[in-house]
């Protein structure tokens, strides 16, 4: 699994619900958490492969290119909602203290909860809307499977039981 990041700090920016004005070399390791934990499990190992492979390269064909322009705004999205609670809370030698300006006061955790929450909501929005996106156009990426156990309208349904072969 190659660990190449799928959008820049440039998309980054572009795409997220940070200002313009935010420092956001605090976010950027959080690109490869929600790239691992969020876009990974829509995308699949190879198509995955293939994308970071030709952005290291610098060989994004079109159809890649545009699928990157689709990713970027689901990967930002959850990049924040990864990233928000260690902008709130610093871990340091001593433990763990709350960030707090002199001009501003912090939010408090029940605030950074509905904030995440809301974050989440959008980033699972444009997730979905990726995903058919990849549904409607499975021709142009023959690397991506569905893996979301949907056919069309019709979820596949787990009933938790399970029922040994004799």
């Amino acid at each position: 699994m190659n660990q190449q990041p799928l959008i820049n700090e440039r998309l980054f920016k572009q795409h997220s619900p940070v200002t313009s004005s935010t420092d956001i070399s605090e976010f950027i390791p959080y690109i490869g958490i929600a790239q691992e934990l969020h876009i990974l499990p829509l995308l699949g190992e190879a198509l995955t492969d293939e994308l970071c492979e030709q952005i290291a390269q610098n060989t994004l064909n079109e159809a890649n290119s545009s699928l990157v322009l689709r990713i970027a705004p689901v990967l930002s999205f959850y990049t924040v909602y990864q990233a928000l609670p260690f902008h709130w809370a610093t871990i340091v030698n001593k433990g763990i203290t709350i960030r707090e300006s002199e001009n501003s006061r912090g939010v408090d955790i029940s605030d950074l909860a509905q904030l995440r929450q809301w974050i989440k909501n959008d980033a699972d929005v444009l997730k979905r809307q990726l995903a058919d996106f990849l549904r409607k156009n499975k021709a142009t990426y023959p690397l991506w499977t569905d893996a979301s156990g949907c056919d069309g309208d019709n979820e596949h349904f787990d009933s938790g039981f399970y029922f040994p072969k004799r």
